[in-house]
């Protein structure tokens, strides 16, 4: 079961940095905490733009870090124009600035198009 918890922020590729890092919504809620509820993280982030070129380095990044990235290339008649998208998305079993360096990583290899990413909660087994 998964429980959005907060921020998907659109940033544009290269901006310098979000107001809130994946990190700060990685702390578990104290109430839910006391009464046993464990939680883990899953970060998931996405770069879409209509330019192939320079979305390698972005996708090394992603897969250096564990993401898992894929790459897929869409159109469609509302957007009939190609654009690309690599995406990726790993699950941390706490609170991690190893999530926060790699949105870092991937704004500073200014990435083209636009870099969206989410922090959502999800029950851990215990």
């Amino acid at each position: 079961m998964y429980r959005l918890i907060a921020l998907s922020a659109a940033l544009l590729a290269g901006a310098v940095n979000a107001a809130t890092l994946p990190s700060d919504l990685m702390l578990p809620e104290p109430a839910r905490a006391a009464r046993g509820y464990v939680e883990s993280w899953v970060f998931s982030i996405e770069i879409e733009s209509d330019k192939l070129n320079g979305m390698d380095a972005c996708r090394k990044i992603l897969s250096d870090r564990g993401f898992a990235p894929a790459l897929s290339k869409t159109a469609s008649s509302n957007v009939p124009a190609l654009h690309f998208k690599v995406s990726g998305r790993k699950e941390y079993t706490q609170a991690s600035s190893e999530a926060d360096d790699t949105l870092a990583a991937v704004q500073q290899a200014k990435c083209p198009g636009t870099v969206s990413w989410n922090v959502s909660a999800k029950e851990a087994r215990r």
